[in-house]
């Protein structure tokens, strides 16, 4: 009998067994994804399934009952926001390198960095095409070209991925401007879609192999891209094979039925649609279980795949702002500076020459080190110009410094001494200050406290222990009492809204939502009187900021920069945008530099003709009021936290400068392609430029441009030689030149490789960029090329057949040094 029982037992035992093993399939790491799936999707319930489908800020919700993990994002595409971490140069600054190896590794050191900050998913790469000059976030993106926006951006990926670490590709797609950003529809004909705005994202789901997608605010042809089921289904999902998660921008969800049934798979930051809305749906057959069970299948694959079911990363601090990842950024930061002028060989400096230099702008003391919105990085240091020069210098040697004028939309803190909590306590310094736990200044104050000024930068933090992270509100009351009469600029610089009454008048308004944006208004003033002031702040969400500034503008202009450029042998003027002209959530109103600035460069380069113009900016500035005076200009871009030792690696001639442009920088906006369709009206927009955007505009309509797409100097020379075409039935075609460093120091130089094909089908650009190489070559080294060009080298979208098609006909195979400077070409027929 004992041995009957035993026999039970085991039989029992082996039988549970057996079930928990088939229980727990999805458990198993050894078992293929796809059946891991499956079986974790049949085990839960409905409502556990749609609570998956919105975020909660920058996480997913994890399922307990069932161990899901959870995606853990951060910003952004040149650094890990939020803790701190490494700055890396601007997306355009990288692009201005032209380096895929060095993008690569920019990549690993992000995946690096967010696993360091205890994250698994990097919001970044952004690939929008740079369609106008004016666009706030042309800086985060890699230029106008679509070819070398899907090169970078295939390697950038590559890299972050390699690390464990999910990328996500945005904004998909054609958000090219932020001018009504959130409402506007895009009219773009399906020709400029597939042959200039999607190719870069194409390539990301296609080569490598990217995990994320992040569709746009925008519409497109009509229907928002979080609902368009042409951009998210049609082509991405089905013809694109995309396997990964197709998530909102923040906020960018605006109807739960359209964007359930057009491929939107997450929506962030939060469910407002999804988690509130969509289990109705379902039950009322509006949007089917199976639907919903492939976008489950899609978070659950991806974590997976990437390993935050069996092997999730530890946060490691060692990996975040490393001594490596610090070289690798100035070398990047280096790479990416593009020398446009230099007349008579001003540069580089011989410091065994130079006793002394002026240092000036109001980019020479303070680090640009990016623009503003989504993409600032608390960095841990940074190095500005005026730092990187005196570094270089060495203390034997004299640096001078002047400001010259202030950067636009910078605010000056009010002295303390000139504000009082009333009229009745002017003995008392600063303002009183309400801090409220709505966004409303409504009820009781959660904490008041007397603030010596308004300057402050909480970012992601709390501005009060009494006061949560986000959706509060503060009030500053007092009274202000002038020193001296005159004309006073006051400025007030916030993320989000606000408003501020000079003796209970509205002096300046701005209460709404946007990122960090300063607003400003002249009053004049008398001195000794006291004038009653309150500043209004709110802040919903994300970054928190508000400094309120007086400047008076009786001031004596450029005098201390010419004093110190007149006794100098030779002055850098630090000049261009910050994050105050360049930043998410608005667009450039001007293309040229504030006025104050060049006024700078002419009276500094009227002082001094040994004059070098820096410019910091992440697209083109018009130069025509000054570019003449200037003997030598760099532009430096945002350069992330080693610009200032980067710039003087090429000041000095430690590197010869290689970067060239990604952008064409026109001699005026009416030059532009775009110039007549942006940025539209506040609902739509027509892309009346359709495939010529860019050089293509500017080569096909014969236009000169100030400096053209694929342009750079060097401090040394090159010479290409030895044109060969080769080509194999079923493979690509090898183009192979002989590039030779002609001039007598080391130096880089960047092959490009353009197409064009016959005019005899539909209308083509003159030319295209289809290949390129960065060669780096000793002082009279030469070294073969050789750049592949495969079918779709030679292919365009036809709209009728809805595919790529090579028409037959000749086709010319050029090689140059930039897009206007081609060396020698020849021609194939293709049948």
């Amino acid at each position: 009998m004992l041995r009957q029982f035993c026999l039970v037992s085991v039989i029992v035992a082996a039988f549970a067994a057996l079930t928990v093993a088939q229980e727990l399939t999805y458990q198993n790491p050894r078992a293929p994804i796809e059946k891991r799936v499956q079986d974790l999707v049949q085990r839960m319930t409905l409502e556990e399934k749609i609570d998956m489908l919105g975020g909660v800020g920058f996480d997913t919700k994890p399922i307990g009952r069932l161990g899901i993990p959870t995606f853990k994002m951060t910003d952004g595409p040149v650094g890990v926001r939020g803790k701190k971490s490494t700055a890396f140069p601007a997306s355009i600054a990288m692009a201005a390198t032209w380096d895929l190896d060095m993008v690569h590794r920019i990549g690993i050191a992000l995946g690096e960095e967010t696993i360091g900050n205890d994250r698994n998913t990097l919001l970044g790469p952004c690939v929008n095409i740079q369609r106008v000059p004016h666009g706030g976030r042309n800086f985060e993106s890699f230029g106008e070209d679509p070819f070398l926006a899907a090169r970078l951006a295939t390697d950038y990926i590559k890299g972050v991925q390699s690390t464990g670490v999910i990328a996500t590709v945005k904004h998909f797609a054609v958000n090219n401007q932020e001018t009504a950003r959130d409402r506007i529809n895009v009219n773009v004909s399906q020709r400029a879609l597939r042959e200039i705005y999607l190719p870069a994202f194409e390539a990301a789901v296609k080569e490598a192999g990217v995990w994320a997608v992040m569709d746009a605010y925008n519409k497109v042809n009509g229907s928002f891209c979080t609902a368009n089921k042409q951009l998210n289904i049609d082509i991405l999902k089905k013809e694109w094979a995309f396997k990964g998660v197709v998530m909102s921008d923040w906020g960018a969800t605006h109807n739960t039925l359209e964007a359930a049934n057009g491929g939107l798979d997450l929506e962030m930051p939060f469910g407002e649609h999804f988690n509130k809305f969509l289990l109705a749906l379902v039950k009322d057959g509006k949007v089917p279980e199976a639907t919903i069970d492939d976008k489950v299948s899609r978070l659950l694959s991806t974590m997976m795949a990437v390993g935050f079911f069996d092997n999730p990363r530890k946060a490691d601090t060692s990996l975040v702002d490393s001594p490596v990842h610090r070289v690798l950024n100035r070398a990047a930061a280096r790479d990416a500076i593009v020398l446009l002028k230099n007349d008579g060989g001003v540069l580089p400096f011989d410091r065994n020459k130079l006793r002394s230099i002026a240092v000036i702008g109001p980019n020479a003391a303070t680090a640009r080190v990016g623009a503003g919105g989504s993409s600032i990085v608390a960095y841990t240091y940074a190095v500005s110009p005026l730092d990187g020069i005196r570094a270089a210098m060495g203390s034997d040697r004299v640096v001078q410094y002047a400001l010259g004028c202030p950067m636009e939309g910078d605010v000056t803190p009010i002295d303390a001494t000139l504000l009082h909590p009333s009229a009745e306590r002017l003995g008392e310094y600063g303002l009183m200050g309400e801090y409220f736990s709505n966004t409303s200044l409504s009820g009781t104050p959660a904490a008041t406290r007397l603030d010596p000024t308004v300057s402050f930068d909480w970012k992601e933090g709390s501005p009060h222990p009494q006061i949560g992270i986000d959706s509060f509100s503060v009030r500053w009351t007092g009274v202000l009492v002038p020193r001296e009469s005159g004309n006073y600029l006051f400025q007030v610089a916030s993320d989000d809204g606000n408003r501020l009454y000079l003796d209970d008048k509205f002096l300046i308004k701005d209460w709404n939502d946007h990122a960090l944006t300063t607003s400003s208004a002249i009053m004049s003033l008398e001195k000794g009187r006291v004038y009653k002031i309150r500043l209004e702040y709110y802040d919903t969400w994300g970054g928190a900021a508000v400094k309120l500034g007086l400047i008076l503008r009786n001031s004596a202009g450029h005098e201390e920069a010419v004093r110190v450029a007149s006794a100098s042998d030779a002055a850098v003027v630090c000049v261009g945008l910050s994050s105050l002209q360049e930043s998410e959530g608005f667009d450039r109103k001007s293309l040229e530099l504030p006025e104050e600035q060049i006024e700078l460069i002419k009276a500094v380069t009227r002082a001094n003709p040994r004059t070098v113009v820096v410019l910091s900016s992440g697209a083109p500035v018009l130069m025509s009021a000054w570019l003449s005076r200037v003997p030598a200009l760099i532009e430096q871009w945002y350069p992330g936290q080693e610009g200032g030792n980067a710039l003087a690696d090429i000041l000095f001639g430690g590197v010869s400068p290689s970067g060239k442009l990604p952008c064409t920088f026109p001699k005026t906006w009416e030059d532009c392609p775009a110039y007549g369709s942006f940025p539209g009206t506040p609902e739509e927009t027509e892309y009346t430029d359709d495939i010529l955007v860019g050089y293509r505009h500017f080569d096909a309509k014969k236009i000169e441009p100030l400096f053209p797409f694929g342009f750079g100097l060097s401090y040394t020379s090159f010479g290409y030689s030895n044109l060969r075409l080769e080509q194999r039935p079923d493979e690509p075609l090898s183009v192979t030149f002989t590039v030779r460093n002609t001039g007598g120091r080391a130096g880089a130089e960047i092959a490009q490789v353009y197409v064009a094909g016959p005019s005899t089908g539909l209308p083509r650009p003159p030319k295209e960029l289809k290949g390129f190489q960065k060669v780096y070559l000793a002082a009279g080294e030469e070294r073969p090329v050789t750049v592949k060009l495969d079918r779709r080298a030679f292919a365009l979208f036809d709209p009728v057949k809805n595919d790529w098609v090579v028409e037959p006909g000749e086709y010319q195979i050029q090689v140059g040094s930039s897009s206007r400077l081609i060396r020698f070409w020849q021609s194939i027929t293709i049948r």
